[in-house]
């Protein structure tokens, strides 16, 4: 099969730094065995910085197991099996199970192990277990040099919060003599009722940077102003610890607590004094800052635009408070005069209009196919991530026969008594494998949508009525890519045709195919 002879490498490091087993260290050790072994390697998927144990996303992960899954490539190699995964055999159980159902292979080069022989499998799920069993016994040992650290009040990594540095001979934190009076301002605007968004838009201002370089807003002050070690105490993030061990963190941080004393731990020098913590804190409880914490007892994504709506000067997404959508820039302090809108005017002007438009259009217009693709992807993702994967290598392979043919009529490349020979028999490869691409693209199955219910003005109504704000959000979501919404003028009712601008999604989409017409879209 065109696939066989080639293969995809796949490299991860959990830190990128010089060692044995950086990235290019395992990308020579992948390529020299993919030589020896007659396979062309086409893709290096690289994962820098990714952990292999914890819950994180790893693109170049999903990349390597789609390209072998969806048949782009007969082969995925890596250099060690725990550079794969971490997780143990739940997860490279499953990976194995799908590439074993297109008839690839996966292959350890330091460990020896070749999927394509019967025997491998067995030792592949003894080493996943013990690669699990060492990163839980990793994250044991450094737990207990992080409580011992926090113990001795010294800090144990990442970077301060703004104001403060990290003295490199004690280990403890040290006022920043650039940014520490910015850092008291804060505190002292703070303490006088002043509120986030103010407290944000005044620096800006006056041209002072956040500590990540840019401009700050009501979150990352909120953030700073909460932070323990902004009052010289020692930090701790909330974590919840899974039966296996893995932590799940939060974004909530809190003073660490020594576990004899039930004290809490001194870390160096402050911005703040304890008691003037204590004094922000109850601040933002008592709702002085009304975008800290809860937003006003309502939960996130609970309108309809959510999402949807964007701010007609910045471009910022819009979100609700109270009773009006509210350019997001604005409510964080950001340079934006901002934009504002009812909610129930403007959720019932995109409704009325979403609910008008669908039933009146033709079968064939682009949008209800754009529709039927979405929600498509939305039943399978999967199905359409291997498909993209053909997809992509057919573009790439037909690059390169393009590259071929400019290479001998254009180039000039291919001269001498055998040229001909090695330009026919490198088109014919290139040719075997597009075909087998498109064949194995042909053969992918994909789910079919009835798409008639989106025609019928009654079934439509009905269907919208029936679900909630979230189902309705969804289904907006399938044909409306942003609701742009303008400035009103003061005193003006609003006018829904005047003031905000519909982009439906037309986007580029392929031909619709036979069954369009009766509303029905079969793969």
């Amino acid at each position: 099969m065109h696939q066989k002879a080639i293969c995809d490498l796949y490299l991860r490091l959990s830190l990128d730094r010089d060692g044995k087993t950086a990235i290019e260290r395992q990308e020579a050790d992948c390529r020299a065995w993919a030589e020896r072994n007659g396979l062309t390697v086409r893709k290096v998927h690289i994962d820098r910085g990714r952990s292999g144990y914890k819950n994180v996303s790893r693109k170049g992960f999903e990349a390597a197991v789609t390209a072998i899954t969806a048949g782009v490539v007969g082969v995925l190699v890596v250099w060690k099996l725990d550079r794969l995964s971490r997780k143990g055999i739940g997860e490279v159980g499953k990976a194995l199970d799908d590439m074993d159902r297109v008839g690839g292979r996966l292959v350890s080069v330091m460990d020896g192990l070749d999927t394509g022989n019967d025997s491998a499998r067995a030792a592949i799920g003894v080493l996943a277990e013990l690669a699990r069993n060492e990163s839980r016994d990793l994250g044991m040992r450094v737990g207990s040099a992080k409580r011992y650290l926090r113990q001795r009040g010294q800090w144990i990594g990442g970077k301060p919060p703004y104001g403060l540095l990290v003295d490199p001979g004690t280990k403890k934190l040290v006022h920043d003599p650039e940014t520490s009076v910015y850092a008291r301002l804060i505190a002292d605007e703070a303490m006088s009722g002043k509120t986030l968004v103010h407290i944000a838009r005044l620096l800006n201002e006056h041209g002072v940077e956040s500590a990540r370089g840019g401009q700050w807003n009501s979150s990352s002050v909120m953030q700073l102003l909460r932070s323990p070690a902004f009052a010289g105490l020692m930090p701790q993030t909330e974590y919840q610890e899974s039966a296996d061990g893995a932590r799940k963190y939060s974004n909530r941080v809190f003073p660490y607590l020594d576990p004899e004393t039930r004290e809490t731990v001194s870390i160096g020098e402050g911005i703040i004094t304890v008691g003037e913590r204590e004094l922000i804190l109850g601040l933002l409880e008592s709702r002085a800052f009304p975008l800290a914490g809860k937003r006003d007892g309502h939960k996130r994504g609970t309108s309809l635009l959510t999402g949807l709506a964007r701010c007609g000067i910045c471009g910022s997404r819009m979100s609700k408070a109270g009773t009006s959508y509210v350019c997001a820039n604005n409510r964080m302090g950001r340079d934006c005069p901002g934009v504002s809108a009812r909610v129930e005017s403007l959720d019932e002007y995109v409704t009325r209009e979403f609910l008008s438009l669908l039933p009146s259009l033709d079968s064939q217009d682009p949008l209800l196919a754009v529709i039927a693709d979405r929600s498509k992807r939305r039943m399978d993702p999967g199905a359409f991530a291997r498909r993209g994967a053909l997809v992509a290598a057919i573009a790439e392979e037909e690059a390169r026969r393009v590259d071929l043919e400019e290479a001998r009529y254009t180039r000039g490349e291919f001269d001498g008594a055998d040229a001909h020979v090695r330009y026919d028999r490198m088109a014919a490869r290139l040719q075997h494998r597009i075909d087998g691409l498109c064949a194995d693209l042909a053969r992918m199955p994909l789910p079919s949508v009835d798409i008639s219910p989106l025609l019928d003005v009654g079934r439509l109504n009905e269907s919208w009525e029936g679900d909630d704000v979230a189902g309705r959000r969804e289904r907006l979501g399938l044909a409306v890519d942003r609701v742009v919404v303008q400035r009103g003028k003061v005193g003006v009712r609003f006018d829904g045709a005047e003031r905000c601008r519909i982009v439906w999604a037309r986007g580029a989409t392929a031909p619709i195919p036979s069954g369009a017409a009766d509303g029905k879209l079969e793969a």
